[in-house]
């Protein structure tokens, strides 16, 4: 088993634009850095060290081990820091691990059989590490969360929506058919979160930032709004919707408050991305609690 020494949680990237005040000074004809600054035009560029990514964290419920994403496999680390160790690893790309509820299982999304499908990874020691495939579309799904009772998965999918656009669904983690939760034709439903009780979803729609969250600022084509529905169907048929943000921005990733009562989001409103809350039931403030001036919030 492959292990990499971890000191930090944590991984600075710099990005070179090639535009500092000692770029300014050499030659100014280096097209691509990075380049050996006062040099000739000829001089051959100096290699970039390569640098190890670290994305997509998803924390176990007992918050001592986190599973992330490095290299297009699945790797776990204490939460304290020390040794990382290779969990899944394949040719494919594998992303967005999270942790069931008991933590004894681990889900991830997995391009081995082409678009991208869900799994399931058995962590228990009596299962092996025993690995199920849990959906079948030609699409990609997105893994959006686990209820809170660890019995069925949460995600989003283009590829039964007759325009395109993602729908929720919900799958039992034993394996079965999946079950629409929400299906509005053209618009874009996405990032689902079950609230802790499981009777209320919360989620993004509108807009194309499901698939362009990298993008950075906001135009009319991106921004997103966060709802709820109920998810007990009444017996009309007919479910109940509300609308908790206007269309200012992006409005991604709702995330629940262990008591049900709050929504944490990511919004660009502002012209930044930031960490903003909300009560989960319509009417109240949102209010932004972080302050960042550039860069992405994920």
């Amino acid at each position: 088993m492959r292990t990499v020494r971890f000191s930090i949680l944590a991984a600075a990237v710099v990005f070179s634009t090639g535009d500092s005040p000692d770029a300014r000074a050499g030659d100014r004809s280096c097209a691509a850095p990075p380049c050996v600054i006062g040099q000739a035009a000829s001089a051959t560029p100096v290699p970039s060290a390569p640098v190890a990514s670290y994305a997509e964290p998803g924390i176990s419920p007992d918050g001592r081990e986190i599973a992330f994403v490095s290299g297009g496999d699945i790797w776990t680390v204490p939460a304290e820091g020390g040794d990382a160790r290779l969990l899944v690893a394949h040719e494919a790309e594998e992303t967005r691990p999270l942790f069931a509820p008991e933590g004894r299982r681990l889900a991830f999304v997995s391009k081995r059989t082409g678009g991208g499908d869900i799994y399931i990874l058995d962590l228990s020691s009596n299962a092996g590490g025993a690995l199920r495939r849990l959906t079948f579309d030609d699409g990609l799904e997105q893994l959006d969360g686990w209820s809170r009772d660890g019995q069925w998965v949460y995600f989003s999918s283009t590829a039964r929506d007759i325009a395109g656009m993602n729908d929720i669904y919900r799958v039992r983690a034993t394996g079965g058919t999946p079950m629409t939760v929400s299906d509005d034709r053209y618009l874009n439903e996405f990032s689902a979160a079950p609230s802790p009780d499981g009777r209320t979803l919360a989620f993004s729609a509108r807009g194309t930032s499901s698939g362009q969250w990298w993008r950075r600022g906001h135009s009319h084509l991106d921004m997103s709004e966060l709802w709820t529905m109920a998810l007990e169907l009444p017996l009309d048929g007919r479910r109940d919707y509300t609308q908790l943000t206007s269309r200012s921005g992006k409005s991604s990733w709702p995330m629940w408050s262990g008591d049900g009562r709050t929504l944490f989001f990511m919004s660009d409103r502002d012209g930044a991305e930031n960490l903003w809350r909300r009560p989960a039931a319509a009417g109240g403030e949102d209010v932004k609690i972080t302050d960042f001036k550039g860069g992405r919030l994920l």
